[in-house]
């Protein structure tokens, strides 16, 4: 099954946070590799380079900065193919991220499709465009307009139109709050817990793309059957 782990961070980490992790990931990350576990990962830029999406009686309106204005944020995903929440738990416990910041797993519904384009956007070969993650953040109460199934083809066939275009790298909807499980390592102990961030909200599935501007990734966004009932957080992925 796969799972998303959202890093969800609280600010920039410190100097000696930071020489842990450049320390401890690599180890971690030749272990979960070996394993099969560890499909692929990436950073997102600062949250301050993100605009929030929606569409409203046809129009188009796009505020600066992320959905969730809260001290947390996340700042990166993996995504790992795992039997069963219990190993995607210890794979996120081992991993040192968790010594110091929360990991928020969620299950992918069915659907979910890789593809080489998927594998290269996880090395981080880009080609001539630039990668974005678009969030899809609805209210945590059921979500009932999003598990419609109306809802759920319409973005299926937008998904469709987009990889038509070459400009989708891959994207599905995620369980539900009631599936997400929160980690944290402190002590040397495993801390579980719901859903992580400070609203009342969530993020409802993700979709990954590949656009030549800012511009195109709005665009983008604005035309996501869920922006015209929810929101859409478009980031950049970090890029040195």
């Amino acid at each position: 099954m796969k799972y998303v782990s959202f890093i969800w961070a609280d600010g920039m980490p410190t100097p000696q946070v930071l020489a842990a992790l450049q320390r401890e990931l690599p180890a971690w990350a030749e272990e979960v590799d070996r394993r099969g576990v560890r499909l692929f990962g990436r950073e997102l830029d600062l949250p301050e380079t993100a605009v929030t999406v929606r569409m409203r009686d046809g129009e188009k309106l796009v505020t600066d900065g992320p959905f969730a204005e809260t001290k947390e944020f996340v700042a990166g995903f993996d995504l790992n193919e795992c039997a069963d929440l219990d190993e995607a738990i210890e794979v996120a416990a081992k991993c040192p991220i968790s010594w110091f910041q929360a990991i928020e797993i969620r299950p992918f519904t069915e659907g979910l499709r890789l593809d080489e384009r998927a594998f290269a956007f996880g090395r981080g070969e880009d080609g001539g465009a630039s990668p974005y993650l678009l969030s899809m953040w609805t209210d945590r109460a059921p979500a009932s307009q999003w598990d419609d199934q109306t809802v759920m083809d319409k973005g299926e066939a937008w998904r469709q139109e987009v990889q038509a275009r070459g400009m989708l790298v891959f994207g599905n909807p995620l369980g539900g709050p009631e599936t997400a499980t929160t980690v944290r390592v402190r002590d040397g102990q495993t801390l579980l817990n719901g859903p992580s961030g400070e609203t009342g909200a969530f993020i409802a599935g993700i979709e990954v793309v590949s656009c030549a501007s800012r511009e195109e990734a709005i665009h983008l966004a604005a035309t996501h059957p869920l922006a015209r009932s929810h929101a859409i957080e478009v980031r950049p992925f970090y890029s040195e």
